[in-house]
């Protein structure tokens, strides 16, 4: 199927429309093709026989489920302290470890009660809804993101912890393990993501809470972490997909590594393809992504590559730089309406000209219509505005 974010909320920041980020978009499906009808029967088949054997294992072994790590504080102490520029110039080589349940199970392997609590809702989204949770087991409480879902509507949350769990780096949310449990007084299975909990917000909520534009300073900083982790997942032929402000998280890091005390990590895979997988196919009939945000190739052909995440990285740097709203002048439009201004004209996001000259040309790399020219992710950290 193809999938599409448009928007449903809107509040108004020095007068142009401006989405709030918990409120910002909801999906629908378009017309599915047949290929994809057979990729989608064929990733279900597979979750299911996954879980299937999951359960069995459970069964024979209670003790056998993945969790999330319980002494990640005391590992780190060990770890020699590594500069911002060094972290930013090696890759990642942390391994995540799963340690034992303790938790009872049922007599079909699925665990009777989380191993977490949630606190508080944290959002809501087309495939389940995130929330803080705290360790049931853990003497320091230590705090989680918690993307869960019913188990029987949980496939598409599956398919984005296999991705998670292949991605370990400091610029990418981290994934910590799955359950499936019961929640309290609740008849329905769930099937609960562990996520890390990024407590400095999002992208998207600085923009708001600062009513306008960053300093340039800081949008380097954070354009040099996103590109970073953008760099990675291309690395393992991942592409997000989904790239905007409200999927970019600041977590709180000691200023003497990072100025302004934040590092951006890249979150929510729920729309993220693995070239060369059965659903990506050869690239094509995959419009997906949130509207302002998409490529001139994917809204018009549904191409979806490398490309496709670095022109919805460019549209988030203008929005950090500018405090607008991409394609804002426009004003809130209906599906085949931003098909036609993406995909079908010539318009280009309007870069101001109040910018550093760094500034601009950066951003005409990454805003480019034609994607064989469009710069790529490796090629942008090497650019004057985001070099250190």
């Amino acid at each position: 199927f193809a999938l599409i974010e448009t928007e449903t909320h809107t509040q108004s920041i020095k007068g142009k429309t401006r989405l709030p980020s918990q409120q910002r978009v909801s999906r629908f499906l378009l017309s599915p093709s047949y290929r994809f009808s057979i990729a989608e029967i064929l990733r279900k088949l597979y979750n299911k026989i996954i879980l299937h054997l999951r359960k069995k294992m459970a069964k024979k072994n209670p003790r056998f489920t993945r969790q999330p790590l319980k002494n990640m504080k005391k590992e780190k102490k060990k770890k020699k302290r590594k500069s911002i520029k060094e972290i930013i110039k090696e890759p990642s080589t942390a391994v995540l470890k799963s340690s034992a349940a303790t938790a009872l199970t049922n007599d079909r392997g699925v665990r009777n009660l989380s191993s977490w609590v949630k606190t508080q809702l944290l959002g809501r989204g087309t495939y389940g809804s995130v929330y803080l949770a705290t360790s049931v087991n853990d003497k320091d409480k230590t705090e989680r993101a918690i993307k869960s879902a019913e188990l029987l509507r949980a496939s598409s949350l599956m398919d984005e912890g296999r991705i998670l769990t292949r991605l370990q780096s400091p610029f990418i949310v981290r994934c910590f393990g799955d359950e499936i449990a019961r929640e309290e007084n609740d008849l329905h299975e769930q099937y609960n993501l562990i996520l890390e909990y990024c407590s400095g917000q999002t992208i998207a909520d600085l923009i708001e809470d600062n009513h306008g534009e960053l300093l340039e300073s800081d949008v380097k900083l954070f354009a040099r972490d996103i590109l970073s982790g953008l760099r990675y997942i291309h690395d393992q032929n991942i592409i997000h997909c989904d790239i905007k402000p409200e999927n970019l998280f600041l977590c709180p890091t000691d200023h003497r590594l990072r100025a302004n005390g934040y590092l951006t990590k890249i979150g929510d895979f729920g729309l993220a393809m693995e070239k060369g997988s059965i659903e990506y196919g050869d690239g094509t009939g995959h419009r997906r992504g949130t509207a302002r945000y998409v490529a001139p190739e994917t809204m018009s052909h549904g191409i979806v590559d490398f490309g496709t995440d670095v022109w919805a990285f460019g549209c988030t740097v203008l929005e950090m730089l500018t405090g607008e709203l991409i394609w804002g002048e426009h004003g809130d439009l209906g599906f085949d309406d931003w098909v036609d201004l993406i995909g079908h004209s010539d318009c280009l996001p309007r870069i101001p000209g109040w910018l550093s000259k760094e500034a601009i040309d950066f951003l005409s790399r990454c805003l480019e219509r034609d994607v064989h020219k469009r710069w790529s992710s490796h090629s942008l950290t090497n650019h004057p505005f985001v070099r250190l």
